[in-house]
């Protein structure tokens, strides 16, 4: 059975998105003609569709030098061009971290480069890619092979320093290098600290971006790069050498820049053995190749403790050339298909998954309590017709009765309304309590304390007990923000609970905020930080570049990781009773349309079947809608844009002879 390749997949998932897109802004006008639309409902939907249309898959390439992972992303991504994109050759290719993607909003093709000099701020290259001061810029004209290669060279450049720059810079430490005799006196540095590639691409338009990424000596002194970038891309790709095997400094690119910081991932971790070519053997059968290739991933996958399946034996340049000539036998043989079917399905499996959960959280519940809504008017709608048409025939007594039965409940109705806002009052004290947990000035202030402490410290270890204490006591007030979430959603809940118990509403679920997922990040960065706590990088770097390091990648991420709670919780607070006031609204004009209709009907029967009539419409108009708002949520529910249908893993070497 083909392989259902990687590139139709993304499209069918860009497709995917946008039906999604669609229903979404449907729902936006659906609210404002409904009179159910109120700020912060719009805000989610905003937010939700911009989340959508800047929704980016980043797949990330890690590999030590020579081993083929800038020719792998030439093949998989770049082939229709007819030549390599990216610069291939031997040797190291790639100096800096790399960002493949398209530049939507400028519509432009360049090169970016961030002087490696920046390494000496203390700033996050998150943050410097807003300061356009800093990079040096390179337009990209894309009908001239001569200019491309030229500018997409640059990634390659080095620069010779003293060992001084280089070492504060954070690029050389003694330590590193105990075999060395003597220390030299220029140190061979890259000269770019990071790059970005904005390219107009088909897959790159559609949203994909591509982390290409150096080897291991960027990855040590790049924390930013392990700690951060890594862990954010959806699929991680790790590139070996079927020509080297699994080498020593491979095994510590694994243990303590992929594996140790990917520990929670459980789908997205791949294993490439490239240069399968190499294992061709013109006077051995394909059986016997195919043997041979399997035992070397079989022998990878125990070394690196992983699945068999999540090694993929390959043949980057023969897949490549397979591509831009059109042989599909030597692409079968390549290995590459399997890859890429691989990265459809399970890649952009976990990408739709996010995006459902995401948006099944926000406008699933939004659509889900508007049904609730239109549900109770129908309900209401239906009990008034009831009552109107047995009033057919009754006397004024029993109309009389009837109205001074509605006034009664209309003023304990009216008392209830009260007590919704002094409960509301109670819930503007607990969220102030939940707001303080959060203060963004106290955590400040902790950390600006242990900041000075570990500058002052006259040892490793005192710098490293510092590290320790700082996310022990972050982790604390993590925990007396989950006891306040806690006490803050029993008090809506139960808000709710009155009403839905005392006046019949229809049971609507508040949006909840949880602060879980804030929690499992926390104690994932606080692993991290162990990590980097307990490095013999850590231990052997000069300390204020350690100290500067440590809070660029580490501290600055637990700060943002509160300042996201803290705006998610404020958003929460702002819209959790607006449901239920939406309810109270509905419920107060029913109760008084209710009393005006006795009152007009016991002054003249004649205008009973008029209102019967109106009730009627209104009925049916509701029920209209409703079928619109099923509509729409079958429409979030329903789309499976990825094929998971299992198929066979393509031979490796066809059985027949191909000389």
């Amino acid at each position: 059975m083909e392989n259902i390749r990687f590139q139709q997949q993304l499209q069918a998932y860009g497709q995917w998105k946008a039906n999604i897109l669609r229903t979404i802004s449907e729902y936006g006008p659906w609210l404002e003609q409904n009179g159910m639309s109120t700020p912060g409902t719009q805000t989610r939907i905003t937010q939700t569709m911009e989340m959508l249309k800047h929704d980016r898959l980043t797949i990330a390439f890690v590999a030590e030098f020579s081993r083929g992972k800038t020719e792998l992303i030439n093949a998989i991504f770049f082939a229709d061009h007819g030549r390599r994109l990216l610069p291939s050759s031997a040797g190291r290719t790639t100096m800096c971290p790399t960002e493949i993607f398209f530049d939507s909003e400028r519509d432009e093709a360049y090169v970016r480069l961030l002087p490696i000099e920046t390494r000496l701020q203390d700033t996050l290259i998150s943050d410097l890619r807003k300061d356009e001061k800093q990079w040096v810029h390179y337009p990209l004209e894309t009908e001239s092979v001569e200019q491309m290669e030229a500018s997409l060279g640059e990634v390659m450049q080095t620069k010779m320093v003293t060992v001084e720059e280089a070492t504060h810079l954070g690029l050389y430490s003694p330590a590193l290098h105990p075999h060395q005799k003597k220390t030299p006196k220029l140190i061979e540095i890259p000269k770019w600290r990071h790059a970005l590639i904005s390219y107009p691409h088909t897959l790159l338009k559609q949203g994909l971006t591509i982390l290409d990424t150096p080897g291991l000596n960027a990855l040590g002194s790049e924390p930013e790069l392990t700690l951060n970038m890594l862990p954010s891309a959806q699929a991680v790709l790790f590139v070996l050498g079927a020509d080297t095997g699994v080498t020593r400094s491979d095994m510590e690119i694994w243990q303590h820049h992929i594996k140790g910081f990917q520990s929670g991932r459980q789908r997205g971790l791949m294993v490439v053995l490239n240069k399968i070519d190499t294992l061709w053997d013109d006077l051995l059968e394909p059986e016997e190749i195919n043997a041979t290739i399997s035992r070397q991933q079989g022998e990878t996958a125990r070394i690196l403790g992983v699945s068999e399946s999540t090694v993929f034996p390959i043949s980057a340049q023969k897949g490549l050339v397979a591509k831009v000539r059109h042989e599909s036998e030597l692409l079968e043989r390549s290995g590459l298909l399997s890859l890429e079917s691989h990265l459809a399905t399970d890649v952009l499996g976990i990408k739709q998954q996010i995006i459902l959960d995401t948006v099944g959280a926000d406008i699933g519940q939004m659509l889900d309590n508007s049904r609730s809504v239109l549900s109770g008017k129908l309900t209401n709608a239906k009990k008034q017709l009831e009552e109107l048409e047995e009033l057919s025939g009754k006397s004024d007594d029993v109309i009389n009765n009837l109205m001074e039965k509605t006034r009664e409940e209309q003023s304990q109705y009216m008392h209830d309304v009260e007590s919704f806002q002094a409960s509301r009052q109670k819930l503007k004290r607990q969220a102030d309590n939940l707001r303080a947990a959060l203060d963004l000035g106290t955590l400040d202030n902790t950390i600006n304390r242990s900041r000075r402490e570990m500058t002052n410290s006259w040892t490793t270890h005192g710098m490293k007990t510092v590290m320790k204490n700082l996310f022990e006591e972050v982790r604390r007030n993590m925990h007396s923000v989950v006891s306040q979430s806690e006490q803050t959603r029993k008090l809506i809940r139960s808000i709710y609970r009155k009403f839905q118990n005392e006046h019949g509403f229809a049971v609507i679920q508040p949006k909840m905020f949880s602060i879980v997922k804030y929690r499992v990040e926390l104690e994932l960065l606080h692993q991290e930080a162990e990590v980097f706590r307990n490095s013999p990088v850590t231990a052997m770097m000069e300390q204020g570049f350690v100290v500067k390091r440590f809070y660029a990648a580490l501290v600055s991420r637990a700060r943002h990781i509160f300042h996201r709670a803290s705006d998610d919780i404020n958003n929460w607070l702002v819209t959790t009773l607006e449901p239920l006031v939406l309810q109270i609204r509905d419920h107060k004009e029913m109760m008084e349309k209710r009393l005006n209709n006795l009152q007009k009907i016991g002054q003249s029967r004649n205008t009973l079947q008029f209102r019967i009539v109106e009730l009627q419409d209104q009925y049916t108009e509701a029920a209209r809608q409703l079928t619109s708002l099923r509509n729409m949520a079958n429409r979030l529910n329903s789309s499976e844009p990825l094929n998971k249908e299992k198929r066979p893993r393509p031979r490796l070497v066809p059985r027949q002879n191909t000389s």
